[in-house]
């Protein structure tokens, strides 16, 4: 884990056995399709997910952590509904565009 912030992560933890786990679980949300807290001008260079998860826990993105993580289907369900919420709310049908036309 040799990176920049891991003096400020290592505060964050008891042990490095417990930073690893917490990088390794956020890492593994990232990679089953959870969007990361992060802005744009503040996304490491590396699109590698552990480096990622690294950036978050040192800038205090809002990631839960340790015992306040949230299951892995409760994470399913919050990205799902979030990905409702973006999705457009109509449909677009051929059929409506030619209903006009007399054979």
């Amino acid at each position: 884990m040799a990176q920049e912030g891991y003096d400020k992560l290592m505060a964050l933890t008891d042990s490095r056995y417990e930073l690893s786990m917490i990088v390794a679980r956020r890492s593994a949300q990232l990679k089953g399709g959870v969007p990361t807290t992060l802005g744009v001008d503040e996304q490491p260079i590396t699109r590698n997910t552990v480096t990622i998860a690294m950036k978050e826990l040192e800038l205090g993105r809002g990631v839960h952590w340790g015992a306040e993580l949230p299951t892995w289907g409760e994470l399913r369900r919050m990205v799902v509904e979030e990905r409702r919420r973006e999705e457009p709310n109509f449909t677009v049908s051929r059929a409506d565009a030619f209903s006009d036309d007399e054979d």
